[in-house]
């Protein structure tokens, strides 16, 4: 754990008049006595840790007397972390995580919620799926900072030796990705594939089916109202299991039934598959690992089931910073940090310490010199118009289509969906069965969600 305490004569970036009348009200304003509050982020990289930690120190500066924890907790351990943290009333009074572990603190009560430095700061400079992900009772309990953004990582020069375009439906998907999907070393079996899906139960196989029900136009709940309407969504739900597990069969490596992040990543980026749904961190990897093929990488949207529609939705997420409850002091020392931190040259400097992984969830970052000056932007910039203007305009975590949901966490934190999408690849279960007993778990852990 480090513990800063930020020189006086550090100074921030100038920030626009929206930020400086959100620094200048009353209820913001930090009394004159010494305050200290706690700061836990979920990153861990030190690339990005760092960026953090000195943007810390120099906001920290700004207000006379003020000490930051400051402090990296491993996603792995942060929610026990947090439970022991809250039953002692130290919950952090800053935080840095995803969505899913928004849900869970507001669940316990344990946020104080941001709006008002949201519309201080300017509500409309804030991509709105990014809002309303974290909205609960005509509140924000989040702001966000960068998107996890899922969208087809494809081989340019392949589509090009076979003269394919970005498929436009699911149909065309599977043909690429069958014709792709050959034997180039001349040994009788297939050593390039069109199209990873990844099946590890934990985490990676729910991500990957959601990226099809979603754009299908499925949901868990009703965006609009809230309701639960998995079960009514059964049949979208069942094509979309069986496309996903005909794509695996016709255009995926076998082995990818039980493949994690880092699997489909490193097959990707070393020639083994020519398309994977995947969150820009091939790029990155790429560069360490295979240079040569950055200039072979291109994204398109996943598509829809018919090319006479758009995808109706993707499966994202992103990054939030999160303001615990606890006295109105700690709270409004915590609220004055934050708002520093969310000058646009900031914000995209924090996107860029992992760069095309997270792109900025607000417009006057994405648009910033800071961040378009960064060498993979640039190099990616196309790409980047494409996610940012495609995909993370509209997009779901499983189980907070309508704002936080605490059933985000319990997916996550089990393997049912993982388990039921395994048994019908290996053609244990049918797609059918499969789903009526997702929707039986789902509706079962929303049971004990309620009981709490």
């Amino acid at each position: 754990m480090l513990i800063s305490k930020t020189p006086n004569h550090m100074r921030g970036f100038v920030r626009g008049a929206a930020l400086s009348a959100l620094l200048g009200t009353a209820s913001l304003a930090l009394p004159a006595n010494a305050e200290e509050i706690s700061f836990w982020t979920n990153l861990t990289t030190a690339s990005q840790a760092d960026v953090i930690k000195k943007q810390v120190d120099v906001c920290a500066a700004e207000q006379d007397g003020l000490a930051v924890k400051f402090e990296t907790v491993p996603f792995g351990s942060m929610y026990t972390r947090l439970i022991t943290a809250m039953r002692n009333g130290n919950t952090p009074n800053i935080m840095n995580t995803i969505e899913g572990a928004v849900a869970f603190v507001q669940a316990k009560d344990g946020l104080a919620p941001v709006t008002d430095i949201v519309d201080q700061l300017g509500r409309d400079d804030f991509l709105p799926s990014y809002l309303n992900a974290v909205a609960k009772n005509g509140e924000i309990w989040g702001l966000p900072d960068w998107a996890l953004h899922q969208a087809v990582w494809y081989r340019k020069d392949l589509f090009e030796e076979i003269g394919a375009a970005a498929p436009t439906s699911w149909p065309e998907l599977l043909e690429t990705a069958a014709k792709l999907t050959r034997d180039t070393n001349g040994d009788g079996a297939p050593d390039l594939y069109g199209f990873a899906v990844p099946m590890s139960r934990a985490l990676v196989a729910p991500q990957t089916y959601f990226q099809f029900f979603y754009a299908a136009g499925g949901t868990i709940f009703d965006p609009e109202t809230g309701e639960y309407v998995f079960d009514q969504h059964r049949d979208v739900a069942i094509d979309s299991l069986e496309y996903m597990i005909e794509l695996y069969k016709k255009a995926s490596p076998p082995a990818s039934l039980e493949w994690a992040w880092g699997d489909f990543r490193n097959a990707y980026v070393q020639g083994q598959v020519a398309m994977t749904n995947e969150w820009g961190a091939v790029v990155l990897i790429a560069a360490e690992q295979n240079p040569d093929m950055l200039e072979k990488m291109g994204v398109f949207a996943l598509p829809a089931p018919t090319s006479d529609k758009k995808p109706a939705a993707s499966l994202n997420g992103g990054y939030y910073y999160l303001v615990g409850k606890s006295t109105p002091e700690k709270e409004a020392a915590s609220k004055k940090l934050l708002a520093c931190m969310y000058a646009p040259e900031r914000v995209a400097e924090r996107a860029n310490s992992r760069p095309i992984f997270a792109v900025p969830a607000t417009k006057s970052a994405f648009n910033s010199e800071v961040f378009q000056s960064n060498e993979y932007v640039k190099r990616f910039w196309p790409e980047l118009e494409t996610i940012f203007n495609e995909v993370m305009n509209s997009w779901y975590r499983y189980g907070q289509e309508a704002g936080l949901n605490p059933l985000t966490g319990q997916i996550e934190a089990t393997t049912f969906i993982g388990d039921a999408i395994q048994n019908v690849a290996l053609g244990k279960q049918t797609a059918e069965a499969a789903i009526d007993s997702i929707d039986g778990k789902l509706q079962y852990q929303l049971e004990v969600i309620g009981n709490r």
